[in-house]
């Protein structure tokens, strides 16, 4: 009997699913929910509705005497001009961290031959083994010498430009966290079903969605990074090839 294209659903090579445990207080299961990834259409439409929410945001986080520019905004001005340092380099810390890992060559050991011999080899594997502790030693020092260049530069700032600076990193970092959860939001609204046969939604509007306990959003929100997890380590398996981390040259073995 011949198979006709349609009896074939090949969409379903391209989905990643699975269940979601929710628990109560005590840790004790009280609903399964079935759990999938979101595909492109939604995807963007998660992408529209996160891009909106996070420039509403950005407008009451301008606007003076709103709740969200007290709650963020407004003690600012009363911080110290060494307690604004820090927080700005704390707030800097994500993009000063990558450019630590960017400065911080270090040459990746190179592979001995096919007929290298067995202690050739033993030493290899253990430049290897040594080279994340080395390469996050290296980062370190990259960073701390980056962190005392920005001590110096901030410095000179004056106590209302060390504001509109933090005030603006402030600003970024809040909208990005606003952006972020409202993304993950809609994308549990979109791909929560009620079955394993994934037909029914599990919420009929996204009102609904909201509306319920903070600490089962939550579940559901980690139930839905871990499968995007689970698909970005799947990704990684299936592109993978030999490479070295980030600010690496193969070049030699380093010493």
């Amino acid at each position: 009997m011949d198979i006709e294209r349609n009896d074939v659903d090949i969409t379903k090579l391209f989905l990643w699913e699975g269940e979601v445990s929710i628990v109560d207080q005590h840790a004790d299961e009280v609903k399964k929910v079935y759990m999938r990834l979101v595909g492109d259409k939604d995807l963007n439409k998660a992408r529209v509705y996160s891009l909106r929410k996070s420039a509403e945001l950005r407008t009451k986080l301008h606007t003076e005497g709103s709740d969200e520019y007290v709650a963020f905004i407004q003690g600012i001005a009363l911080t110290s001009k060494e307690s604004l340092i820090a927080g700005i380099k704390l707030l800097e810390m994500g993009d000063l961290s990558s450019d630590a890992r960017r400065n911080a060559l270090v040459k990746f050991p190179v592979e001995p031959s096919s007929d290298a011999s067995l202690e050739e080899q033993e030493k290899y594997q253990k430049k290897v083994d040594k080279f994340p502790e080395k390469f996050s030693g290296l980062v370190a020092k990259e960073l701390e010498k980056l962190l005392k260049a920005e001590d110096k530069r901030l410095a000179k700032f004056s106590d209302d430009e060390l504001f509109e600076l933090y005030k603006a990193l402030t600003i970024n970092y809040v909208c990005q966290e606003e952006m972020g959860r409202n993304f993950t939001d809609m994308c549990v609204f979109l791909g929560a079903y009620k079955g394993k046969d994934y037909k029914k939604k599990l919420f009929t509007s996204f009102s609904k969605y909201e509306n319920i306990s903070t600490d089962v959003r939550e579940q559901l929100r980690e139930g839905y990074q871990q499968l995007e997890l689970g698909m970005s380590e799947l990704k990684k398996l299936q592109e993978a090839t030999p490479s070295p981390p980030l600010g690496v040259s193969q070049e030699g073995t380093g010493e």
